[in-house]
């Protein structure tokens, strides 16, 4: 049972700083610090709490991992997609796959008759601009 969750400013605050960042797939910490810069009040908790709530509510998508240079971040781009993680920075990126349109039409049924329905695919690898810097290497 989902409970009915306010709109609170603090919630609108957070998002829209979300939302601002989502372009580079921000983390808790990026997104508390632009909240934080322009709301000195608004504490790290009321900021966490409120990603939490907004990616529970389906405004903000939460990217987790279990690569350790990967922390959590949260993505505005809700349609089904994958991402692309670099193991040097933990840049995250955005990953258009054609054959996710059969997985969100409930195409894919397991042997056991178990319908598939949300999923998290990402890649690891080593973006372009770590590639191309000779001194990382």
């Amino acid at each position: 049972m989902e409970k009915n969750r306010r709109s609170t400013l603090q919630k609108a605050i957070v998002l829209d700083a979300a939302r601002s960042l989502c372009g580079r797939h921000p983390s808790s910490d990026e997104i508390y610090a632009l909240v934080h810069s322009s709301y000195p009040t608004i504490s790290r908790a009321t900021v966490f709490r409120g990603l939490k709530n907004l990616s529970e509510e389906g405004k903000l998508r939460r990217i987790e991992s279990h690569s350790a240079i990967m922390s959590t971040r949260y993505d505005d781009r809700l349609d089904e997609h994958c991402h692309a993680v670099c193991k040097r920075c933990g840049k995250v990126v955005d990953v258009d796959l054609p054959c996710l349109d059969m997985i969100g039409s409930g195409a894919v049924v397991s042997e056991e008759g178990f319908s598939l329905g949300k999923h998290e695919i990402i890649f690891d690898g080593i973006c372009k601009e770590c590639r191309d810097d000779k001194s990382s290497l």
